[in-house]
């Protein structure tokens, strides 16, 4: 290590000191300050106690002491003072918490959650202290789910005290946003979907409210039956089913679109893309509180940064400017986030969130100890051993069906439960549907006739196998709460599932420490998805994965050839991650969305949906148009020029349509006459509508407008030309 680079570690380490000696003073100058960190930390050790309880199927909470881990208090000492103090310059950073997945990231910033949200009432805020406190967004649905079951029994207990020591303030809650596939929009669907159920999770393509499977409190049952869905008074109720519980009366979640508007729940879970519907949702504004009723929020947490890149990135990054200004009150809000696998997170950060970005633990000196945490010997704590495995003279199906085999009858040879648990479950990983459709019919026949096999070999009674479980895309949101149940299943419980298939579903977000054992079918595309995948096991106890490569593949046999080093230095494999958030084809697809969110948003009376001229007529876009234009000359100097050109365009098409009345509605969802927005990829009531290829860049409204950010790469249609046959005297 050179001394510069050395003088440069020990300079983040040093600032990262006084940071927290910051945040200890700022302890013992505000009082009220003082007062939240210690109803953060009593409400933690709440929420960690009845997770044990539930865990275990306790009765009451034990009387075990529960601690932090240093980093994690020390990631809140940190964060402490810019959280709380809206001038402090910490504010402006992006803090992002790099540990190993399964460290405890997500109690780091639960802790910060709690922190914020009773300090807002305890500070007597706008509208007792009420309104979205934090933004905690995700990429994934499962990922959200995971962490909303989890987060539900913070709110509950912060809500106790609320109940017991500030009753007059607002109530704390948590309310979860994403897409009508996952969670109904309204009230009415909410209910109808809930009939149709009859009391069990039934055939839907809708979004299902029953997203909570047990009470996150006390741990009773919550079957269909306590969703009460009152569409009289239009809200959706959730009460749990013990008659002791404190929460028998209503828990304080949101499931539905149209309750998470009203009520402006205190912490908002919901993905990245969600934000898609700025511009058409006329309520989306009420969660950063436009109307002033409110505090703006005080906190994002972006959790799992890495996956904030490519064009999914590109367009969080761009749909950003319009987020980071609504957010924006007295001050912007403070950003947190949390990865374990990236590469050159600083240059990402100030594409998506234009913020400098802070990492905690800062790398220091050696790269094996950051204080917080240290290489430990093998002897002393086992994580995850790697096992890759390659036969040439076999199909990979072959190759399949007897490595199954033989380690799920080898788990039913051991004899202590507790060790038998970490290893019952085989959890299978694959690259693509495709592969996993064919391994789930092998696993069905031909792995049970292989351990029959195996077992006579050994001489042992052969293991019997069910149906594997499968944690995929086509799995319904109705379905994953009851998949993620099954997983969490411990031996010797029946329930417990022999196998489940997965693809990168599960490479973020899926807590599970029961799980030890996972095979995986094929090197994975990046390694950051590897390391992601296979840190699913070997927290609780040591993880074996077995890889499996395909000798006819050149990539794998790659990965064979050199698999000791690679995995001697696997996270410095980590492939480096990007975003271009003002890249001209992105500027294509989303920069009237945002220009239209903004205005619709901050332009005072121009929320209805009927109000889509106000802002052309009131001369409102050149204040907008110069809000992003600030944004982009920060982000990519470069694409200054464009950008304003892009801006121009689209404030003039949309002033001249002002002008001709022919614009009287923003989303033209089933008529796009008259409309502002049209959804982008192709409308219902045109058959010959162009193609999502076709539509950008976008000219005279209506503006074919995302209603997601996902799968915006642009297609190219390939077609085979056949050369004609020339005629014999040519």
């Amino acid at each position: 290590m050179s001394e510069y680079t050395a003088k440069d570690g020990t300079d983040e380490l040093c600032t990262a000191a006084l940071r927290m000696r910051r945040g200890i003073e700022h302890l013992d100058r505000d009082p009220l300050c003082a007062r939240a960190f210690r109803v953060m930390n009593a409400a933690m050790h709440d929420q960690r106690a009845r997770q044990v309880m539930i865990h275990t199927k306790a009765d009451r909470p034990n009387d075990d002491e529960h601690a932090w881990r240093p980093f994690q208090m020390a990631f809140i000492l940190l964060n402490l003072e810019g959280l709380t103090d809206a001038e402090s310059p910490d504010r402006e950073l992006a803090d992002v918490l790099w540990f190993p997945t399964g460290g405890g990231k997500t109690e780091a910033y639960l802790g910060l959650i709690a922190l914020t949200l009773s300090l807002r009432r305890l500070r007597g805020r706008p509208g007792a202290g009420g309104g979205v406190g934090v933004l905690m967004r995700y990429t994934l649905r499962l990922l959200t789910l995971q962490q909303f079951e989890r987060a539900s029994t913070l709110i509950c207990a912060l809500e106790k005290w609320r109940r017991a020591e500030l009753p007059t303030a607002a109530p704390i809650s948590i309310g979860l946003w994403l897409g009508q596939g996952a969670t109904p929009n309204d009230v009415k669907t909410a209910a109808a979907v809930l009939r149709r159920s009859s009391g069990e999770l039934g055939e839907t393509d809708e979004g299902n409210p029953r997203q909570l499977l047990r009470c996150p409190w006390c741990g009773a049952d919550l079957p269909a039956k306590c969703y009460d869905a009152d569409t009289r008074r239009d809200v959706l109720v959730v009460r749990c089913s013990d008659e002791l519980c404190e929460f028998r009366s209503g828990l304080p979640v949101h499931l539905v679109d149209s309750d998470v508007y009203r009520e402006r729940p205190s912490l908002v879970i919901g993905t990245v893309d969600k934000f898609a519907m700025l511009p058409w949702q006329k309520n989306a504004g009420r969660l950063f509180s436009v109307d002033g009723e409110f505090d703006t929020p005080d906190l994002v947490i972006q959790d799992e940064l890495h996956l904030i890149s490519g064009p999914l990135g590109t367009l969080v990054g761009l749909y950003e400017t319009a987020v980071d200004l609504l957010a924006t009150g007295a001050a912007r809000p403070k950003l947190v986030a949390s990865t374990a696998t990236i590469r050159r997170a600083a240059a990402q950060v100030h594409a998506v969130f234009d913020r400098t970005a802070s990492q905690f633990p800062p790398p220091g000196i050696d790269a094996t100890d950051s204080f917080f945490a240290v290489d430990s010997e093998p002897h002393e704590r086992g994580t995850r051993r790697y096992v890759g495995v390659m036969a040439p003279n076999a199909s990979a199906a072959t190759l399949m069906i007897r490595t199954y085999a033989a380690l799920l009858q080898a788990g039913a040879a051991i004899r202590d439960d507790e060790v038998k648990d970490a290893y019952w479950t085989l959890l299978g990983y694959f690259n693509s549907l495709r592969v996993l459709g064919a391994a789930f019919i092998q696993a069905i026949d031909d792995v049970r006739d292989r351990i029959m096999v195996v077992a006579r070999q050994t001489g042992a009674e052969p293991r019997l196998v069910v149906e594997p479980r499968e944690l995929t895309s086509r799995k319904k949101s109705t379905e994953i709460p009851i998949e993620l149940d099954a997983l969490a299943t411990s031996y010797p419980d029946p329930a417990s599932p022999d196998m489940v298939l997965a693809t990168n579903m599960i490479s973020v977000g899926v807590d599970v420490d029961r799980l030890g054992l996972m095979v995986v079918m094929g090197q994975p595309q990046t390694t950051a998805e590897y390391i992601q995948a296979t840190s699913r096991v070997g927290r609780r106890h040591p993880g074996l994965v077995v890889t499996l490569y395909n000798a006819a593949r050149s990539r794998d046999l790659s990965h064979y050839e050199s698999f000791t080093s690679y995995h001697r230095a696997l996270y410095r494999q980590v492939e480096a991650t990007g975003a271009t958030p003002f890249a001209p084809r992105a500027l294509d697809r989303g920069l009237h969305g945002v220009l239209t969110a903004i205005a619709r948003h901050t332009v005072p009376g121009a929320e209805a949906d009927s109000a889509a001229e106000v802002p052309a007529r009131a001369s409102q876009l050149d204040a907008v148009r110069d809000a992003i234009l600030a944004r982009a000359r920060s982000v990519a100097p470069e694409s200054e020029a464009s950008v304003s050109a892009a801006l121009d365009d689209l404030s003039e098409a949309w002033e001249y349509a002002a002008a001709d009345s022919a614009i009287r509605k923003y989303a033209g969802w089933r008529d796009p006459r008259g409309a502002l927005l049209v959804p982008a990829g192709g409308n219902p009531w045109e058959a010959d509508e162009p193609s999502l290829v076709d539509a950008f860049p976008v000219g005279d409204p209506p503006w074919p407008t995302l209603t997601s950010l996902r799968n915006v790469d642009r297609e190219s249609a390939l077609y085979l030309a056949r050369a004609r046959r020339r005629n014999s005297g040519q």
